[in-house]
């Protein structure tokens, strides 16, 4: 009887503990769609599925992963909004981990045309969004991650992809 105590105690804090845990996946470079092994440079097409989680945590899910042979360019706009996700590329060199920062796709802000013709700003809450990011597969590239930023809130890692 009082192993099935401490079994059933272990369980509990078990789930307990991972409603906690940062997700994490791992991807295989080579099994990416259109992954070209004789090409010199690889765009990284990842879309990521966020979604608001029963605790304070969003659920993170990576649904698609497509390569492109070719270059990045530099096509960031800024960010107004505070709600935002920062993706941290980590290489084996860390000089060259550089932010990615987009809107939170569970918070965005959206102008809305009135009956008079007025643009007002209005904020959105989604349960669930998309999130496409685009990111050089360059050599040394060991994992991804993603970082939620709120207003009041520190910074919370949602997310770890790791790369093989």
């Amino acid at each position: 009887m009082m192993y099935k105590i401490c079994f059933l105690l272990v369980m509990i804090i078990g789930v307990a503990l991972t409603g906690c845990k940062t997700a994490e996946s791992t991807l295989s470079i080579r099994q990416v769609r259109n992954f070209d092994p004789n090409a010199a440079n690889h765009i990284l097409f990842l879309d990521i599925k966020i979604s608001k989680g029963k605790g304070k945590m969003e659920t993170v899910e990576l649904v698609n992963a497509v390569s492109g042979k070719g270059k990045l360019k530099n096509l960031t706009a800024p960010i107004h909004s505070p709600y935002r996700i920062h993706v941290i590329p980590r290489y084996l060199v860390d000089d060259m981990e550089n932010a990615l920062v987009f809107e939170h796709p569970l918070y965005k802000s959206v102008e809305v045309a009135s009956e008079d013709g007025r643009l007002t700003k209005q904020n959105l809450n989604a349960k669930e969004a998309m999130l496409s990011v685009r990111i050089q597969n360059d050599n040394g590239l060991k994992k991804i991650e993603l970082y939620s930023i709120t207003p009041g809130k520190e910074n919370i890692k949602i997310y770890t992809l790791n790369l093989e």
